[in-house]
């Protein structure tokens, strides 16, 4: 009997020394899967452990800069405990948290800097989603609730333990502004890592109201973004005087920078509801708005991004409103071609349906931007929110209905296989697409 060698797995066959490697990468990679224990799948194990994670990545990222700071300028009398107290408050304030000051309540909060725990709480959701490596619905919702409630305690522990006696926030609304936000950064994260198709969950008719809505509130939000740039350049002379005279310092400069990067998102929302024709309260009964000529003259603290607004309104200021309709008429056509196929009467309860959703976006966004900057005379500043939701609706809906019912963009052209005629196919010739 001769001896015959072993046949290889039909995987390593004809790959010599390659496959080999690559047989030995695999087992080893599947030995490190293999170790994952039962616990490290367990919901209540990776909600914590991605809110731990989240959490100590955005701490770290408010602490370093002021470490730096606190080693550069040693003659400030600035400790290094006091610069990772002022981390803490700063931390508890991306989160949408008060913060006072000398006695004074600042609720005016710069909104960009919610984006940096957002994006940390979707990645450390979306990391956990797809550890769990299960698509259950019970699963997913007690792993963003467990991290939503870790994540939120140690927010309030966080900001009991860096209050001062000059500088503090109150842990309670710490904790209730953090839960919300982590709901939603978890969520969208635990989402995305499982890669549940929402589109099945909900019926069609819903999903395309709903996207509707969000396609006018972006194109109204861009109108305003545009109309803030455009006054920004028109009088960035008194911008310019308003940082020169801070008289910052290099570091103050820095700082005044990215506190107007984080400021931006809430200027934007206030030009938008200056657009709509809502307008923007600046202090007590004095609006800025298209419609009236002359603002009332209000002392405003020398922040440049306030130099944006219009101290007088321009004759055809009246004809911004229309960029609402043109939002309307945006979502309408979006509306037309996803549910060509539907009856005019369906249509015209989607185009309604997305005029309330863009309406009850703006009103949240509005009452986001509004607060107060100190005393009684900028106890109140920003947008009114129901004024904003009552005219983005009025608006939305006269450009959306006409353009959804009215409209029906023809369907998308599909290449037609041409038939073989009698002398092709005798000859044997068929036509090729």
């Amino acid at each position: 009997v001769e001896d015959h060698p072993a046949p290889e797995p039909e995987g390593r066959r004809g790959l010599g020394a390659f496959g080999a490697a690559a047989a030995s990468r695999a087992r080893r990679a599947g030995a490190r899967v293999g170790r994952v224990g039962p616990g490290a799948r367990s919901p209540w194990l990776l909600g914590p452990l991605a809110a731990l994670w989240a959490a100590g990545i955005g701490l770290a990222i408010a602490a370093i800069p002021l470490l730096v700071v606190w080693m550069a300028t040693p003659a400030s009398g600035l400790t290094w405990t006091e610069s990772l107290d002022v981390a803490g408050l700063l931390w508890a304030v991306a989160h949408g948290t008060p913060i006072a000051i000398g006695g004074v309540t600042y609720s005016l909060l710069p909104w960009g800097l919610a984006l940096i725990p957002l994006v940390l709480m979707a990645y450390a959701g979306s990391w956990a989603a797809r550890s769990l490596r299960s698509h259950e619905g019970r699963s997913l919702v007690v792993l963003v609730l467990s991290s939503a409630v870790v994540y939120a305690a140690i927010v309030g522990v966080i900001a009991q333990i860096a209050g001062r006696s000059d500088a503090r926030v109150s842990p309670l609304d710490a904790v209730i502004h953090a839960l919300v936000l982590a709901l939603a950064g978890f969520g969208f994260g635990a989402v995305r890592g499982a890669r549940l198709d929402m589109g099945r969950l909900v019926p069609s008719w819903l999903s395309i109201t709903v996207r509707g809505g969000l396609i006018a509130t972006a194109t109204l939000l861009g109108a305003g973004a545009v109309a803030a740039t455009v006054a920004l350049i028109v009088r960035v002379d008194d911008a310019v005087t308003m940082t020169q005279s801070l008289q910052t310092g290099i570091w103050g400069g820095l700082g005044l920078l990215l506190l107007g990067v984080a400021y931006a998102p809430v200027l934007i929302v206030w030009a938008t509801s200056y657009v709509v024709g809502a307008g923007v309260m600046i202090g007590p009964a004095v609006a800025v708005s298209p419609f009236i000529p002359v603002t009332a003259p209000t002392q405003l603290p020398p922040f440049p991004l306030l130099a944006a607004l219009p101290q007088s309104a321009s004759p055809l200021a009246w004809a911004l409103p229309l960029a609402g309709v043109c939002a309307g008429v945006v979502a309408g056509l979006a509306i037309a071609r996803r549910a060509r196929a539907d009856s005019r009467l369906l249509r015209l309860a989607m185009a309604l349906g997305a005029a309330a959703v863009a309406a009850v976006s703006m009103l949240v966004l509005a009452y986001l931007a509004t607060g107060g900057l100190g005393d009684l005379r900028l106890a109140s500043l920003g947008p009114p929110p129901a004024t904003v939701a009552v005219l983005v609706f009025v608006l939305v809906t006269l450009g959306a209905v006409p353009s959804a019912v009215v409209t029906s963009p023809p369907a998308k052209p599909r290449l037609a296989v041409a038939e073989p005629t009698t002398v092709d196919a005798a000859e044997g010739v068929t036509d090729d697409v």
